[in-house]
């Protein structure tokens, strides 16, 4: 008979043993398979926003709000599609500002209605002048955290006509 030398799976033990041994040293008691979470996104889109002031000449056209004469405002709800809080990360303005002398502005809100009381956090602006084609302008780190108990908005300033708005974009993630 011929004698088969079975070292390999001692150390193929070895290795599993190590790796077991790794994973629980490293595991933490409430992590979940996707406690690091990936940034997620909400995009609000001409159909989420409402005019703030009904005296205000705007237009929703097929795939933008813009002012017919002088500058809007309005305001769109933010429904984060998760049960635990998130923190905002960052607010994204989708604009085509074709107006030399306005800018538009979208600006954070989070409101707490058992208290009365809303936070500003950050705004995304365009800057004033006009650009080629449809851009996006980002805000500074917001890092707020909003609970379900809390409500987000996001308000949006259009200064003049010629600005066309496509959108803003909400940038979170999941406190797991």
């Amino acid at each position: 008979m011929r004698k088969v030398n079975k070292s390999w799976m001692a150390v193929v033990a070895a290795v599993m043993l190590l790796g077991t041994l790794v994973g629980v040293v490293w595991a933490r008691p409430n992590d979940s398979s996707g406690a690091a979470d990936i940034t997620r996104k909400v995009t609000l889109t001409r159909a989420h926003f409402v005019p703030a002031t009904p005296a205000d000449d705007w237009l929703i056209g097929d795939h933008y709000v813009v002012c017919s004469s002088g500058s809007c405002n309005f305001v769109a709800p933010v429904a984060f599609p998760c049960l635990p809080s998130v923190t905002v990360e960052r607010i994204r303005l989708h604009v085509l500002d074709g107006n030399g002398s306005a800018k538009a502005i979208a600006t954070f809100w989070r409101d707490t209605p058992p208290t009365g009381s809303n936070r500003f956090y950050q705004s995304a602006v365009s800057p004033v002048g006009t650009t080629v084609g449809t851009q996006t302008f980002d805000s500074s780190p917001i890092n707020a955290v909003v609970w379900p108990s809390q409500g987000a908005v996001v308000s949006l300033e259009i200064g003049g006509p010629g600005i066309f708005v496509f959108g803003v974009t909400v940038e979170y993630h999941r406190n797991i």
